[in-house]
């Protein structure tokens, strides 16, 4: 069974370290490239054609939503789960139109990352525990349930 490749983006080195170090001790995980800003990351993906790029939201050059646009066009089997602190809920509607196929915060566990890649890969969509309740308990989307 062939790998699963991943393309790290993120503006802090030792998060794509952590992250590196993580992913890479899942069997069918390999990571290819690493990317410290928006720009670097969209090249990156362009020329390494990863199954995902797991994306921060905020960088230089290019934010997380610029480069799953770019991504979509340029690579568009390459799957993209963002990984962010930001919890808004305009940042995650913005990210899933943009392409993103999983919306993780940084807050979350490791197996909470691992299961949006393999979630994302089988072509499902995926958000956080926290993020899914509070987005299904949020008015105007048939919920009962209140903010």
């Amino acid at each position: 069974m062939k790998p699963t490749t991943i393309v790290i983006a993120d503006d802090h080195q030792v998060i794509r370290h952590s992250l590196h170090i993580l992913l890479e001790a899942e069997p069918d995980f390999r990571i290819i490239g690493e990317a410290s800003d928006g720009v670097e990351a969209t090249h990156t993906v362009k020329s390494l054609q990863p199954d995902v790029l797991v994306l921060d939201m905020v960088m230089s050059g290019l934010n997380g939503i610029e480069v799953a646009r770019k991504t979509r066009e340029e690579s568009p089997h390459t799957r993209i789960v963002i990984l962010s602190m930001y919890d808004n809920e305009a940042y995650v509607m913005e990210a899933l139109r943009a392409g993103a196929g999983a919306y993780v915060l940084k807050r979350s566990t490791s197996e909470d990352l691992v299961r949006a890649i393999r979630e994302t890969m089988d072509g499902r969509r995926y958000l956080s525990g926290a993020l899914s309740q509070r987005l299904l308990q949020s008015p105007g989307n048939g919920s009962q349930g209140q903010n």
